[in-house]
């Protein structure tokens, strides 16, 4: 479980933890949250009838709605996070798509270049101007990049190729073909 510190690096104040139960997986663990509180509230009066249910409401149904009222935010936020995520990474892939080192993925990220389309618009010699950023890490970087272009470029082939096969597949199967009747079908007369 991750916590939350706060310490002599953020500022004067009283060092302290903070337990966040929703740091790690929000959304499995607010639709838990939800489940469970929602259950709270509801199998009481059905289960137990409405005296018994509603000594349970009055003890714990207090503390299912504050979970409630709670976790549904939180889902909401983390839920919209999410997609914005997969859309982000769908549109701009990260640099760990590549195969990069893990000090290049760490250089690379520290000066701002999160995204494969920004490390390729920088140009070679603005690479080699970033401090700590050798030639090595450069080729290793220019071959990473080149390599998912050249993918990216097979792919497209591939699909192409299949492309082109359905369609003659589709030409060939409604192709009007020859059709070719029988001798005695052929000769409306009788004779052979």
């Amino acid at each position: 479980m991750r916590q939350v510190t706060r310490g002599r690096a953020l500022g004067p104040g009283p060092t302290h933890t903070v337990f966040d139960p929703f740091s790690v997986n929000p959304i499995r663990r607010s639709l838990g949250a939800i489940a469970v509180s929602a259950a709270m509230l509801v199998a009481p009066m059905r289960w137990l009838g409405a005296e018994v249910g509603g000594l349970v409401l009055v003890g714990v149904g207090w503390l299912a709605a504050a979970v409630l009222m709670m976790s549904v935010p939180v889902l909401i936020i983390a839920t919209v996070e999410e997609l914005w995520r997969q859309v982000r990474r769908r549109v701009h892939p990260p640099i760990e798509e590549l195969d990069l080192s893990p000090r290049v993925l760490r250089l690379l990220h520290r000066y701002g270049l999160d995204t494969i389309a920004a490390v390729e618009q920088v140009d070679e010699a603005t690479l080699m101007l970033l401090p700590n950023f050798d030639a090595r890490a450069r080729r290793e970087v220019m071959r990473a990049i080149s390599l998912r272009q050249y993918a990216a470029q097979q792919r497209a082939w591939e699909e192409e190729r299949e492309r082109d096969a359905r369609r003659r597949r589709a030409e060939w199967k409604t192709a009007r073909l020859p059709v070719r009747l029988p001798r005695r079908f052929s000769d409306w007369t009788g004779r052979r």
